[in-house]
């Protein structure tokens, strides 16, 4: 596992980060089962499709939550509908509740939200990692409808504007290389979750006297990505910003507030069995070594300006250069 050149957050405290694992093939109980039989501690069923696991091993980071990733089963619409549909008879309704969510596993993943850990603490997560692919999981290449993925939100070690930019500028710099290494699957693009930057965005953000304050950096990031769908949803940290700003133009209901990068390229190829936490994260810090190194990203900049002016190959060629003599 690769250090970052970034150990503490915007706080000077040694830095934390959620991870978000969406996957299929076990229940709701088997999933919080093996959370508990790995770490310890009670498990909490909110409904069919949630439950809530206070462990012991990271009691102080907080509680993980294992989830169907459907809003209308979570957020207890369905159980109103489904009560109205059985005219009131409850064992009706949740028979019915029950064949509609046995049938929803089958398309839906279910989603492991792990506690903000310390980012030394990956390695323990390569345990749940490792439980999980003993079972009869599915990821995202055991079918061609499953789109799902791998998400890291490590915390920003600064709120500085500029350097909130040079993570921008870094991230997009490297979009091409981190696909490519991801080996990011077919059905993830034909979604829109992960749809890539705007040209547009990368050119205003490039610009050498491009030096906004944090209203005009949020602004900027707005009126070109008015969305969550980006591979590095920088909502939630906008969010976490400026409340008011950020929901003014996107009130989706879905952005939850945190003072993180929302990392959402990678796969999640839980079926494969040498697959594995650590590689995507090594992928994450090419991106925060470029951010941190300002001779590297300047050199960087300039290429990408030159490239948006006369694009006729993909940007990958020119980091792949610079990433082979840079890093090792």
């Amino acid at each position: 596992m690769k250090t970052s050149p970034y150990a503490t957050n915007f706080e000077g405290k040694p830095r934390r980060m959620g991870v978000e694992l969406e996957f299929s093939g076990l229940t709701l109980r088997e999933i919080s089962e093996t959370i508990t039989e790995l770490y310890g501690g009670v498990i909490e069923y909110k409904g069919k499709y949630i439950s809530e696991i206070k462990t012991d091993r990271f009691k102080e980071a907080g509680s993980f939550a294992v989830e169907l990733d459907a809003s209308l089963l979570k957020d207890g619409k369905m159980a109103g509908y489904l009560d109205r549909i059985a005219l009131g008879k409850k064992d009706i309704a949740e028979k019915i509740e029950d064949i509609i969510a046995d049938s929803a596993m089958d398309f839906v993943p279910m989603e492991i939200i792990s506690p903000p850990i310390l980012i030394t603490d990956l390695p323990e997560l390569e345990r749940l990692r490792s439980a999980l692919q003993t079972q009869a999981v599915e990821g995202t290449r055991s079918s061609v409808f499953n789109a799902f993925g791998l998400h890291l939100n490590p915390e920003v070690p600064s709120l500085e504007p500029g350097e909130i930019r040079d993570f921008l500028r870094a991230f997009i710099l490297m979009y091409d290389w981190l696909e490519e290494h991801h080996d990011v699957d077919t059905t993830r693009h034909i979604t829109p979750y992960i749809d890539a930057f705007p040209r547009k965005y990368a050119k205003v953000i490039m610009q050498r006297d491009y030096r906004p304050d944090m209203d005009s950096l949020i602004d900027d990031y707005l009126k070109h990505n008015p969305t969550r769908n980006r591979p590095l949803d920088m909502l939630p940290l906008f969010t976490f910003i400026n409340k008011n700003k950020v929901l003014s133009i996107v009130d989706d209901g879905l952005t939850s507030s945190r003072p993180t990068f929302h990392y959402r390229l990678p796969n999640c190829d839980i079926s494969n069995p040498l697959w594995t936490l650590a590689q995507e994260w090594n992928r994450w810090v090419v991106v925060e070594r470029i951010a941190s190194s300002k001779d590297k990203l300047e050199k960087l900049t300039s290429s990408y300006l030159e490239y948006l002016e006369k694009p006729g190959k993909r940007f990958v060629t020119v980091v792949s250069k610079h990433i082979k003599d840079w890093f090792s």
